[in-house]
């Protein structure tokens, strides 16, 4: 079997998330955004908006104060990079690596009869769901009338920066995980990349390169959502 693993969504986490959806909307051109039904029972409403044809940016904000990730983002500013999404070719491999490796996975379920996990940030270094949708290319959000305007700015996530305590461990174990190779600080996903960074102030996803539909944009950017978004 091939192993192969796509990125698929950025996700932020906010108090704000009518600011923060409304800014990545508005500065990206972005279309209109829709809700996962699966996170109403975890306390979480959600903003999702493609980006082209196969990635998504993600929006999640707690349904209250009392929720763990409301207390999460007490110490970030209320806005944060919060989890990436990537779809891997065989999610039952990918678990058993986890089990080998001692990283732990709090959250395992059922979504449209695949399997979702979410893995452990302490274990990973930041906030890592995989998710084993098959065959390569369908995706959750395939069964709705997504709003992709013809207008948009981007049409494709190219990288996203992650910080983190020790990049070259960080790498390493995710590239373990979802089977593919790690390239020192850097983890390949198809045509997209994961590039871990020393962490600052900030941890977990901290900028978003994303592919510019005029080529004239690329080299442009601007900080959003808690993130540094740069065309490319």
């Amino acid at each position: 079997m091939t192993v192969w693993a796509d990125l698929r969504q950025v996700i932020v986490a906010t108090v704000h998330p009518d600011d923060v959806a409304g800014q990545l909307r508005a500065q990206l051109r972005l279309g209109r955004g829709f809700g996962d039904p699966e996170l109403d029972a975890h306390g979480i409403a959600d903003d999702t908006m493609a980006v082209g044809a196969h990635t998504y940016l993600e929006v999640v904000s707690p349904t209250s104060a009392e929720h763990p990730m409301a207390q999460w983002l007490l110490g970030r500013g209320g806005t944060s990079g919060y989890l990436l999404s990537v779809q891997v070719s065989d999610i039952d491999a990918c678990l058993a690596r986890c089990r080998e490796l001692g990283v732990r996975v709090p959250l395992t379920q059922p979504v449209q009869g695949f399997t979702v996990a979410q893995l452990h940030r302490g274990d990973m270094g930041f906030g890592l769901e995989i998710d084993g949708i098959v065959p390569r290319g369908r995706w959750f959000w395939d069964i709705l009338e997504v709003d992709r305007p013809v207008d948009s700015r981007v049409d494709d996530i190219v990288a996203v920066d992650v910080a983190v305590k020790d990049p070259a461990h960080a790498a390493a174990r995710m590239a373990a995980v979802v089977g593919v190779p790690a390239d020192g600080d850097t983890v390949h996903l198809a045509h997209r990349v994961v590039r871990f960074v020393a962490a600052d102030d900030r941890n977990g996803p901290v900028a978003v390169s994303l592919h510019a539909v005029d080529r004239a944009e690329a080299g442009n950017g601007f900080d959003a959502a808690g993130l540094d978004i740069l065309l490319v």
